[in-house]
């Protein structure tokens, strides 16, 4: 963070890049509220949810492995069937079994692994709620937890067992990989995958579950920090990576909450890339507007991806698009089996991501009596007065030229006051 309180407005060079101050002090910038890095996730009358991520592509990566199991496995039953219709015989379950087979042990894990990664990368990126009611954002950080004590636990442990089962898979099977009956050394061959299989199962099993438990015992805990409006940290910057061979740049919009204890730190924050300044206002526009003037005057949370916007995509594709494009269309769309795709988007985001939050952020974001309502500030009045006295008396001029304006205003008066 920084050792001098930022103000909206101000530009400062920092050491990984330029920003833009945005807040403490919410003001008013202009911009037309938009949300180009589809930050939005969900909105309801009293708070709104921040969190990245394209879900619906995270799915078609995972179920796609279903649709190539089913496609060799038909390739295989297709070829089976006509070699026995061409040469007059019996049915060859040989080459569709094996498919079969091969592909539970091959690509299923691999569909499996993209799927619980999704749901773990879900837990582990919770969203920033903004509670408008409360004038209030909580934030998530993560506690560190401990590491598992156990011989070669983490990921090279599961590549391990998985090619250990898979090999002895194999060498079961192998005895019924040659022509005609089965011999004596081919039943010995089985016994003895059968044997080591048992064995191996005595040994993994155990191992696996006392894993999984010190694990989630261990694991890191998330917290969310709660921090007024009008005094949390944005802004956007701009980032520089250079590296031997490459140099990028990028840009983020980041909301961030302070340390008390160490002013070059944040308490907890989270970031997006917008992919440049006028975006990035036009991200932050959204946020405030949400605060300060409620959910009808920022943008919906998209509807991409929803089953019910799948389903109109897909009557509108059929009125406009040619056949062949169409047909096309709908190839890809069973190959990455999007229909199923937002059904599983629907159910992460309405029953997999509120599950992964804490009670206390559930019984924060309840509703509260009109009462009880936070109210804006007075410095907050009045500096938004400052903007629209500026924008009247400056036609067309840029959000960033109003922020700035509205820094160097007070500066200069921070500066006669002294």
């Amino acid at each position: 963070m920084t050792e001098q309180t930022l103000r909206a407005g101000e530009r400062r060079t920092a050491a990984d890049g330029d920003l833009l101050a945005l807040s403490p002090l919410p003001v008013s910038t202009g911009a037309r509220p938009a949300d180009p890095a589809d930050w939005i996730r969900r909105k309801t009358a009293v708070w709104m949810d921040l969190q990245g991520g394209n879900l619906v592509f995270a799915a078609e990566l995972s179920l796609m492995f279903l649709s190539l199991s089913l496609i060799t496995i038909g390739i295989g039953f297709f070829l089976s069937a006509e070699s026995a219709w061409r040469n007059d015989s019996h049915f060859d379950w040989w080459l569709p079994g094996s498919l079969i087979v091969g592909n539970v042990l091959c690509s299923l894990p691999f569909a499996l692994v993209f799927h619980y990664n999704t749901n773990k990368a879900i837990k582990e990126g919770p969203p920033v709620r903004l509670n408008r009611q409360r004038r209030e954002v909580a934030v998530p950080r993560w506690l560190a937890g401990r590491e598992v004590k156990i011989p070669f636990w983490g990921e090279q442990a599961s590549v391990f067992i998985y090619l250990i089962y898979l090999i002895t898979f194999f060498f079961v099977i192998s005895a019924f990989m040659v022509d005609g009956p089965v011999d004596d050394r081919g039943w010995a061959f089985f016994k003895g995958g059968l044997l080591a299989f048992f064995i191996e199962s005595l040994i993994f099993i155990p191992y696996i579950a006392i894993g999984l438990h010190l694990h989630k015992k261990h694991k890191p805990r998330l917290q969310y920090v709660y921090y007024p409006w009008e005094k949390l940290v944005a802004y956007i910057q701009k980032q520089q990576d250079i590296g031997p061979s490459i140099f990028a740049e990028r840009t983020l919009l980041t909301l961030a909450i302070p340390d008390p204890d160490n002013p070059e730190a944040a308490l907890a924050a989270a970031s997006i890339a917008v992919g440049h300044e006028t975006a990035g206002l036009a991200q932050w526009e959204s946020i405030r507007r949400f605060m300060e003037d409620g959910p009808d005057a920022c943008p919906d949370p998209r509807d991409y991806g929803t089953l019910a916007h799948y389903r109109e995509s897909c009557r509108k594709a059929r009125a406009e698009m040619p056949l062949v494009a169409w047909l096309w269309k709908k190839v890809g769309d069973w190959f990455f089996q999007r229909n199923l795709a937002h059904r599983l988007t629907e159910w992460r985001v309405n029953h997999l991501i509120p599950k992964s939050l804490p009670t206390e952020l559930q019984a924060w974001s309840q509703p509260i009596a009109d009462e009880q309502h936070a109210k804006p500030s007075a410095a907050v009045l009045e500096a938004n007065r400052k903007v629209q006295a500026l924008r009247r008396k400056n036609r067309g001029i840029t959000p960033q030229a109003v922020l700035e304006m509205l820094h160097k205003e007070a500066t200069e008066g921070d500066v006669l006051l002294a």
